[in-house]
């Protein structure tokens, strides 16, 4: 039998909300678009860049093994780009036509036949309204080139007919040799898995800029049903927009009119990033699901100056500098973004001192623009020893300390070098960890023998889907190891302010909401982000023995008077366990049917627990996350 034993050392500072928090990586899976209305891959008819070698060794598959039948696989990560109907020759324009971003697509049709582009996998679903769009117009006959230039087009009055077909639903449009804009609405009548067809039979070129295809019920351009999920998993802070993308991202090209903007190649992890959203669309998902943004700003490839300006555009009054940039862009109120992180991995470029040394001339620069502002410095990437060298230089000018180790055994080491630092300086810096994952280790054998007890990242593509991250980033075991880390984070109290659980959307399981093409669901650890959204308050912690290996407590008082106790069971067995005195019932629970359970679009793996007290001992279920509270 387990017993539960309080420590009589309780944390002073209490434990905060933020802990929660979540990360949004542009240009890493599909993480954006599964969460964006946008139906249409590509749709500035670009040339999509390969997916890169960092992709595959994170995902351990190679192309050929990335589809369907890899276990995290659903319909969100589908990318179906345009195909060629007919045979038009295909170029992109050069210094014209330059109305999103600095290109477009020709399709010259030289016989009369038809002709044009597809593209397969669109989910409607019956009865939702749609909203289409498209800017084209047609390649008129050019002037003779002379001293003014390369010559202009000579316009026509001249109509010609494009046809767009989107499942069974069809509509035409009279394009001429000024290219504009045109819409269409309809209710859908069928449903299911359709195509849209852009074709064309008339001699001549069809100018393609972009096209869109949302659904009518969209929030400013996000999911409806992944607004509500997020709700429901409650991240209380937010990163964005990298990770590894950020070092090589220019925040400019982000704001602006989205039908202007130039998709952008995800320059680290490959494949196109088509930057619909920005700095103000991630903004607004913020204010609709309630979380506070996180914004990690380049370094690397940028300026101080550049991230001043950011900050200028986010927080400066409407007629301030950039504040005015951001009216003119539909949002007349500062956005308030308090927390700013000083890039991702610096030691791909700097010494721990030189980055140090850069976070000062940043620090500084930015809060010319705003001197409220907080900011988090990346020690991770370098040796702990160096942190008091980095502190010397850097300390005054931020108030975090980034760690991506959370474990106790490291956190134990790393607080006393900042609360000496703090002791001495006057300074109250935090540990925080902006990008974190739960351990894959199984205190006991998988379902499937041969997925391993201890899966250890190492970039190496083997095509072996029992031995990826993927697969056991889906699992149930993998959501009771994170609300484990979650208390370990709990229990360090305020010194410890802040947690970005890795990731939020569609990254092959590790993530909180999986995005289909017809639904949104929680994935196994948003389920716990979930559970902890109902029933975590802002409180002090004390550790507990229980006596049984794979049995882990964590004692908290609330800062609202409530005593607590969170109890996760590794075992696959129920657990007989002892609590300390007083009349305890359950607040809320949860149990995985096992190990390597998964959530999927159809059916949950997991329910939720009835286990009830019995005085002061309870059975804890097999594979359950608890949360009890004293009467």
């Amino acid at each position: 039998m387990a017993e539960i034993i309080v420590e009589k050392e309780w944390t002073k500072e209490p434990a905060g909300r933020r802990i929660f928090g979540n990360f949004i990586e542009s240009g890493f899976g599909r993480q954006v678009n599964g969460m964006w209305s946008e139906m249409l891959y590509n749709r500035a008819f670009r040339d999509v860049p390969a997916i890169k070698i960092a992709t595959w060794e994170w995902l351990g598959l190679d192309k050929e093994h990335y589809n369907s039948n890899a276990p995290f696989w659903h319909s969100g990560y589908e990318e179906n780009d345009w195909e060629v109907i007919g045979a038009p020759e295909r170029e992109h324009t050069c210094g014209t036509h330059t109305y999103k971003g600095m290109t477009s697509l020709l399709l010259k049709n030289t016989d009369g036949s038809e002709c044009g582009l597809l593209q397969k996998g669109l989910h409607l679903q019956k009865g939702k309204r749609y909203q289409f769009r498209i800017f084209a117009g047609v390649r008129g006959d050019m002037s003779e080139a002379g001293l003014n230039g390369f010559g202009d087009t000579i316009h026509s009055e001249k109509a010609e007919l494009l046809t767009v077909k989107i499942g069974t639903q069809e509509t035409s449009f009279a394009l001429t040799t000024v290219p504009r804009l045109f819409t269409w609405e309809w209710e859908e009548a069928c449903g299911g898995t359709a195509q849209i067809r852009l074709t064309f039979s008339f001699p001549g070129t069809l100018v393609l800029s972009f096209a869109s295809l949302m659904p009518a019920d969209n929030l400013g351009g996000w999911r409806a049903d992944v607004v509500e999920k997020l709700k429901e998993a409650a991240p209380s802070v937010v990163r964005f927009p990298g990770g590894c993308f950020v070092s090589f991202y220019n925040w400019e090209s982000s704001i602006g009119d989205r039908d202007r903007r130039e998709p952008q190649p995800s320059f680290y992890w490959g494949g196109l990033e088509e930057n619909d959203v920005g700095l103000d669309e991630f903004l607004q998902l913020s204010q609709l699901v309630g979380f506070e943004p996180q914004l990690c700003f380049n370094m690397m490839t940028s300026e101080p100056f550049k991230a001043r300006q950011m900050v200028e555009y986010l927080n400066a009054p409407e007629d301030v500098g950039m504040g005015r940039l951001r009216m003119q862009n539909g949002h007349k109120e500062p956005y308030g973004v308090r927390l700013f992180e000083m890039d991702n991995e610096p030691g791909r470029k700097w010494t721990a001192c030189q980055y140090a040394e850069e976070c000062v001339k940043f620090a500084r620069e930015m809060r010319l623009a705003d001197p409220d502002i907080e900011l988090m410095m990346a020690a991770y990437t370098y040796s702990p020893e160096l942190l008091p060298d980095m502190l010397e230089i850097a300390g005054k000018d931020i108030q975090y300390v980034i760690y991506r180790q959370g474990d106790p055994d490291f956190v134990h080491k790393i607080l006393p070098v900042i609360r000496e630092y703090n002791r001495k300086n006057g300074t109250d810096l935090k540990l925080v960890n902006t990008e974190w994952l739960p351990s894959c280790h199984s205190p006991e054998p998988f379902e499937n023998p041969a997925m391993p007890q201890d899966f250890r990242w190492h970039g190496e593509v083997t095509n072996d889907y029992a031995n990826i991250f993927g697969v056991q980033q889906i699992s149930w075991n993998y959501a009771l190891n994170g609300a484990h880390r979650l208390l370990d984070y709990i229990s360090y109290g305020g010194e410890f302010a802040l947690a970005n659980f890795n990731n939020m959307c569609n990254t092959w399981g590790q993530n909180i909401i999986e995005a289909t093409k017809e639904t949104c669901y929680l994935s196994c650890m948003g389920q716990i982000f979930a559970m902890f959204a109902r029933v975590f308050e802002p409180c002090t912690a004390a550790c507990t023995e229980t006596g049984a290996e794979n049995l882990f407590a964590l004692a908290v008082k609330t800062v609202s008077g409530k005593e607590q106790l969170y109890i996760v069971n590794h075992s696959g067995a129920a657990v007989q366990t002892a609590l300390p005195e007083g009349r305890w019932f359950l607040k809320d629970g949860l149990q995985g049917e096992g190990r390597m359970a998964h959530e999927t679009e159809t059916d949950s793996c997991i329910r939720r627990c009835t286990a009830v007290p019995d005085g002061n001992a309870i059975v804890v279920p097999g594979l359950s996350f608890l949360c009890l509270e004293r009467g």
